[in-house]
């Protein structure tokens, strides 16, 4: 269907009235003919009129058709393309360029990323020096979330480079709509710049907007193998100083070709540990184990390390943590307490200790321990509890003992939710243990438990717990249905409660071969640590319990190798403080955290696997998602499309034929003269 820019123009088709005109009137001056033979001359008048008639209809339907063409030339007329609209004079364009990792990828034209930012200064070439554009990257960065000129955005695309961010479509679609819902503009187009990977283009997700025009410009791509480190993990929560350390390393084969003996190592702290090699079949993953021991306490930075070309960001995996040269154990003790807890902590150099009259303790250096007992306490006076409370929230861990003459009320309040009842006199054993629980780990052969094999402990007389609270899990259950050891969670912390004393009187738990490994495995637990490992391009707080700074002060992260020295955000919280990066650090590695009380942490970011996997969408998977998603005003442009300027002034403005009309205006007065000059039966 053809259309018109300029419709109003049609009006001077009226014009064709007056070569219609003249013919009719035939303002032509006659000349006498002399004849000898009057015969001659009737013969002259008939073939004269015959042929003049035919060369003045010609020449009529000549001026028409020149006028009339004339005409359509100033009316400009076009044939739209596909679902384009008409261009209006505002208009506002958001062009996204994928700097993702696999945007590196190698094509004849250069990298994919070359590739995208060529075809991005085509499509702004295609526009108006007056339209506004916003520039949209992985990267998300404050200054592209406004619009620029022609210009500037041209000049801010020069500055694009790989970046390690990945970024599901549908938050860039939906990134491009705030900004572009600043302008006031009537015509706003999206175009999304890509290699399209299936992990990350998530077309469903996106809402359909009738106000925006969605482009959809997917790159050239070669299939390429990926080798990679999916990620890696250790054995246990908790590292100790001179005991063997077992790390898991998931490792991923993307490629349609087996794998033979990818070399892995394992360094520690810039020293080569472990080494081992796998195999690993097409398609599938492997997790295979290194084997390490931590000799030094502190910070330790792990590095795991594979060769695969070409695709390099995902071959080396970081993580770091902690491993303390002691535990700090606090027991708050009532007035009847035996003498088990000390001979469990007290004499292994590996604990830190320290006993506490329930009326003295020095609430100061609750912080800074890692695992405090309530050993047979009375009574839970306000202020120990309000302490605790605050211990708890930071991520402390408490374990409790009941006294045998407990003021139960004061131990409900604090509990918060289930609440003891006064004990009772009954011999029960214990039935059922979590084994699952980290509690229990190699507490049992092989991580299994039979009724038959093992002596569960047996109680005398226990306080009986009601239900009560969402957070409990039962760790270990007397045959008649009451706990004997119970969790809870609380803020970030943990409570541990018996519902049984240490007291020979109550059970022969204090001297049962349970109680030794699982105190033990509580204090271990206590050991709060960040997580091993924190992702790029995801902006999560860190969360660091026990540390502090001065309002005034700074903390700094530091990665030498890299050279990098940056000063991150911080929050004071409960129990410690949060960093937040807020997208500063863009390279992956083990980071040092300094304040000036010196080394606070050791931080490892390693770059996101989603574009480990080397799937791509093709157009028509991607338009088969957009009907799904009800896009029905998304359009496409091939790998293949050459020059994007020419192919989007036609599907904005259509297929101009206002120069075609001018060629036909030519060529009928052209025609008309021919006729005019050469035909001499006028």
């Amino acid at each position: 269907m053809i259309s018109f820019l300029i419709p109003t123009f049609l009006f001077a088709l009226s014009l064709v009235a007056i070569p219609i005109l003249i013919h009719l009137f035939n303002f032509r001056k006659f000349k006498k003919a002399y004849f000898t033979n009057v015969r001659f001359l009737q013969e002259l008048k008939e073939e004269t009129t015959r042929l003049s008639r035919l060369k003045h209809l010609l020449v009529l339907a000549c001026r028409i058709l020149a006028v009339v063409f004339l005409v359509l030339a100033f009316a400009q007329p076009i044939i739209p393309l596909g679902k384009a609209a008409i261009r209006s004079a505002n208009r506002s364009v958001s062009i996204y360029v994928d700097n993702s990792f696999s945007m590196e990828g190698i094509t004849r034209e250069g990298t994919l990323l070359d590739v995208a930012r060529r075809k991005a200064r085509e499509i702004a070439s295609a526009y108006s020096a007056s339209t506004k554009f916003q520039l949209l990257t992985n990267d998300f960065e404050a200054v592209h979330q406004r619009l620029f000129s022609r210009d500037e955005f041209l000049e801010e695309l020069d500055h694009v480079k790989v970046s390690p961010v990945s970024r599901m479509l549908s938050s860039v679609v939906s990134r491009q709509e705030e900004a572009l819902n600043q302008s006031k503009d009537d015509s706003k187009q999206s175009f999304l710049i890509s290699d399209f990977q299936s992990s990350t283009s998530d077309i469903e997700n996106i809402k359909s907007d009738s106000t925006l025009g969605l482009n959809i410009v997917s790159l050239p791509v070669q299939t390429v193998s990926n080798i990679f480190i999916d990620s890696c993990w250790l054995e246990s929560p908790v590292v100790q100083l001179n005991k063997p350390v077992n790390l898991f390393v998931k490792i991923s084969n993307s490629g349609d070709k087996d794998a033979e003996n990818v070399p892995i190592r394992l360094l520690v702290n810039g020293i080569q540990r472990a080494v081992a090699s796998s195999p690993i079949p097409a398609g599938q993953s492997i997790v295979t184990s290194l084997n390490f021991t931590v000799n030094t306490p502190g910070w330790q930075s792990t590095e795991v390390q594979i060769t695969d070309q070409p695709i390099t960001f995902d071959d080396t995996y970081y993580l770091a943590f902690e491993v303390k040269e002691k535990l700090k154990v606090l027991s708050i003790d009532g007035h009847q307490t035996g003498p088990y807890l000390n001979a469990l902590f007290g004499k292994d150099d590996f604990f830190m200790f320290n006993k506490s009259a329930s009326g003295q303790v020095d609430y100061s250096q609750l912080p800074q321990q890692d695992l405090v007992i309530l050993n047979e306490i009375p009574s839970l006076s306000s202020g120990l509890s309000q302490e605790l409370d605050k211990y708890l929230i930071g991520g402390g861990s408490i374990v409790i003992f009941p006294d045998s003459l407990s003021d139960l009320v004061s131990y409900n309040s604090f509990l918060k939710g289930d609440a003891l009842s006064p004990a009772i006199t009954a011999l029960d054993k214990v039935e059922r243990v979590d084994i699952k629980h980290p509690l229990f780990v190699d507490v049992f052969e092989n991580n299994k438990r039979s009724t038959d094999a093992i002596d569960y402990p047996v109680t005398l007389k226990h306080f009986p717990l009601s239900k009560g609270s969402a957070s409990r899990l039962v760790l270990m259950q007397l045959e008649g249905g009451d706990p004997l050891l119970t969790e809870y969670t609380s803020g970030k912390g943990t409570i541990y409660l018996f519902s049984v004393p240490l007291n020979p009187g109550f059970s022969n738990l204090a001297r049962h071969a349970m109680i030794v490994p699982v105190l033990y495995k509580m204090a271990l637990l206590s050991m709060r640590q960040p997580a091993f490992s924190y992702t790029l391009g995801r902006e999560l707080p860190i969360e660091l319990d026990r540390i502090s700074i001065g309002s005034d002060e700074t903390f700094h992260l530091v990665n030498k190798n890299l050279k990098v020295d940056l000063i991150p955000a911080h929050r004071n919280v409960a129990g410690g403080i949060q960093i937040i990066t807020s997208g500063q650090v863009n390279q992956a590695g083990s980071y040092e955290l300094n304040s000036a009380q010196g080394l606070a942490a050791v931080i490892a970011f390693n770059y996101d696997r989603k574009e480990s996997i080397l799937t791509y969408l093709s157009v028509e998977e991607i338009a088969a998602k957009g009907d799904a998603a009800h896009l029905s005003q998304m359009q496409f442009f091939k790998p293949n499309a050459t020059d994007l300027t020419k192919t989007l002034n036609q599907m904005a403005e259509g297929i101009a034929l206002w120069k075609y009309c001018i060629l036909l205006a030519l060529f009928f007065l052209l025609a008309e003269t021919i006729i005019l000059r050469f035909w001499k039966a006028a």
